[in-house]
């Protein structure tokens, strides 16, 4: 059996067995808001969170992206463009995305590394881009959005009960940096756009280490362009441009 494909095979091996026991530690949140008009104040207090980052390119969207993000312009998820399940696993040594230490990506960076659902890759399983489509959003292979937990778990929102939930977190970013294959994780990752997974989600990320306080809660987020510092170390790192 060619190298290549060896190599690829022991990565399904690793990516298999991901989903790892949920944190320990109980969240702390505000009260659910009581309206839309709190929540767009806390819209807009955690976007402000994001200024020493300053090196967004103005949350620059790539075309697909944009496009994807359009899509649930009908859809608001407390002020999002989409919803997802979460869960956590650890780093990872050799990710899908070009072989590259998960940890070492973020390292130093304030960023978060995910393995999102088979079903928001192009395809599977090595350095694809964004698929999605027919609910689920396309966040395939070094791709980013910003986002937010839910005070809720284990995928019971919709998009006006979102509303009501109250957020668990500030506003992060995160990278897809992994793939969360549907084989052996059948639970959470759907295969395919338009599935849903067991707990109702056309979407999952999968944290290699959640904010302290985050036990598998419901995650609101929206695409947007990586930021440079985090281009510029996946170029060095990742074999899928080599």
């Amino acid at each position: 059996m060619c190298a290549w494909l060896l190599s690829i095979l022991s990565l399904l091996t690793v990516a298999l067995a991901r989903l790892g026991t949920p944190n320990a530690s109980n969240s702390t949140a505000p009260t659910a808001p009581a309206n839309g008009t709190v929540l767009k104040q806390w819209n807009n207090d955690t976007r402000s969170a994001l200024d020493p980052f300053d090196d967004f390119d103005d949350f620059e969207f790539s075309e697909l992206e944009l496009n994807n993000t359009r899509a649930y312009t009908g859809s608001s998820y407390a002020g999002y463009a989409a919803y997802a399940t979460t869960t956590r696993y650890g780093d990872a040594k050799a990710a899908a995305c070009g072989g590259m230490n998960t940890g070492a990506l973020i390292g130093g960076l304030p960023y978060y590394s995910v393995a999102s659902a088979q079903s928001m890759w192009k395809g599977c399983c090595w350095c694809q881009g964004s698929g999605g489509g027919r609910g689920t959003m396309g966040l395939g292979c070094f791709s980013c959005a910003k986002g937010r937990f839910l005070r809720t778990t284990n995928g019971v929102d919709s998009p006006s009960s979102a509303y009501r939930s109250g957020f668990a977190s500030k506003e992060i970013v995160v990278v897809v940096a992994d793939l969360c294959p549907h084989q052996g994780n059948e639970r959470w990752c759907p295969q395919w756009p338009g599935q849903r997974n067991q707990y109702g989600a056309h979407n999952h990320l999968d944290f290699s280490h959640p904010p302290h306080g985050i036990d598998n809660n419901n995650f609101v987020f929206t695409p947007i362009r990586c930021p440079r510092d985090l281009r510029q170390r996946y170029q060095q790192m990742s074999r899928c441009h080599r």
